[in-house]
């Protein structure tokens, strides 16, 4: 992997260029590449790459990668990324899947690290055992390998942790040097926030709530799916203990408001100050710290019983057949540097998200925000806990089965057992054709 270091001062000077950016250009040809040579700036001609990547054209994501990826153009004037920016994880997955069955695929994405199967399945990815080999990620980032190899090259991860307002706990006569350490101090401090005039606890159950959910899962004794992407275990008597737990810190305890709770909406309530704790993306966390008026704390997710475990999310980097060779190799040197541990340390203390690789926090600028938000630390030394993350074959089907599950328990519409057995049956109807592959 290409070591290249960044120092403070070029950093800040990056920034800068990345707020100067205005909103991104999503590409006019939004299902691929369809040439191989452009124009670079020198008027030489430059290989063309397309790069997928996971959000809306507008908002802070689109225009910090805007900024990296002008960088990069920059650095290498024999290259031109072009970002498309398509939506979510599964959008985003879609329309990849898209452009390959169309004869024409992006050089590069990033995507959901759990879309190998069904990418693999199309045929579609090489292998980047290559960049893995040479970079030093971090082992829970790299899950068993699939058919002998690597297949994505961790770039934006995150895990489940629990954001708590410091202030609010010292309100309720909480101590707030930590977070609830168990599935029962979730109860009692979420009581006690309620008391002192807070909601105590949120956790959000729209969008991909499997991802929020699994870990509780887990915690309770079983994961959600399996290693070969064709069985899952939806109806587990762990997923059921998780989601009655769910239910009850509405119905039960009255520490969580009933009903399906939005992603979106559960960071906006924390940062106003309306609710004690919450449930999130460790990739939320530099969005939080911006706009809280409060100290935030940060925590493992608490335990069950006896073990602390947490799901790992977010996006790897995947290279695409059916790209010239020019393309294939401008496409690797593409994700070595930005998979580097500079970019990877740029990437995490701009978002929240994890650096790639323990390298990453060696870097100076990253020192110095750690310095200044050591709730940044927490993510990572919470890796040793992380958990595989559901990943089948037909991906976006099989997360829309556990998640209209789910949410049809929590709004009322269905019980623990019987959303649970259904949506099982649901996705052993849709894997069956792999159960025997």
């Amino acid at each position: 992997m290409k070591k290249t270091l960044i120092t403070l001062s070029s950093l800040m000077v990056l920034t800068g260029l990345v707020a100067g950016c205005g909103a991104p250009s999503t590409a006019k040809s939004s299902s691929g590449a369809s040439a191989s040579t452009g124009t670079s700036a020198g008027g030489a001609k430059a290989t063309d790459l397309t790069f997928y990547f996971p959000v809306g054209v507008a908002g802070p994501l689109a225009e910090i990668m805007t900024g990296m990826v002008n960088q990069f153009n920059q650095d290498h004037p024999g290259i031109k990324v072009t970002p498309v920016f398509a939506g979510n994880y599964q959008q985003t997955l879609a329309k990849v899947e898209t452009a390959i069955q169309g004869g024409n695929p992006p050089a590069v994405a990033v995507l959901n690290h759990t879309a190998e199967f069904d990418l693999l399945h199309l045929q579609a990815i090489d292998p980047l055992d290559s960049v893995v080999s040479q970079g030093d990620f971090y082992p829970a980032f790299l899950k068993p390998e699939i058919q002998g190899h690597n297949w994505g090259v961790p770039f934006q991860r995150s895990t489940v942790v629990l954001y708590y307002n410091k202030d609010a706990f010292k309100k309720a006569g909480l101590n707030p040097s930590h977070g609830p350490q168990t599935w029962s101090q979730v109860v009692q401090d979420g009581q006690k926030l309620e008391k002192a005039g807070y909601t105590g606890i949120e956790i959000p159950s729209d969008g991909t709530v499997y991802w929020t959910f699994e870990p509780w899962a887990t915690e309770a004794g079983q994961n959600l799916g399996s290693s070969d992407g064709a069985h899952v275990n939806f109806n587990s008597q762990a997923a059921k203990e998780a989601l009655n737990f769910w239910m009850d810190l509405s119905h039960k305890y009255h520490v969580m408001p009933s009903g399906i709770i939005p992603w979106n909406s559960v960071p906006t309530d924390f940062e106003s100050g309306k609710v004690g704790m919450i449930t999130h993306s460790s990739g939320s966390l530099a969005s939080i710290l911006k706009k809280a008026n409060f100290n935030v704390g940060v925590s493992f997710l608490p335990k069950d019983k006896s073990q602390y475990l947490t799901g790992l999310g977010g996006g790897d980097l995947f290279l695409f057949k059916g790209i010239s060779q020019a393309q294939h190799d401008a496409a690797l040197t593409f994700i070595r540097w930005m998979s580097a541990p500079a970019q990877a340390a740029q990437w995490s203390l701009q978002t929240g998200y994890i650096g790639s690789s323990p390298k990453a926090y060696e870097e100076p600028a990253m020192k110095a925000y750690l310095a200044k938000h050591p709730q940044a630390k927490v993510a990572p030394a919470q890796l040793q806990y992380a958990q595989p993350e559901l990943s089948t074959y037909q991906l976006n089907q099989v997360y829309d089965v556990i998640d209209s599950a789910i949410q049809s328990v929590m709004d009322g519409q269905a019980s623990v057992n019987s959303a649970l057995d259904k949506a099982q049956q649901q996705a052993n109807s849709i894997l069956a054709p792999y159960q025997n592959g």
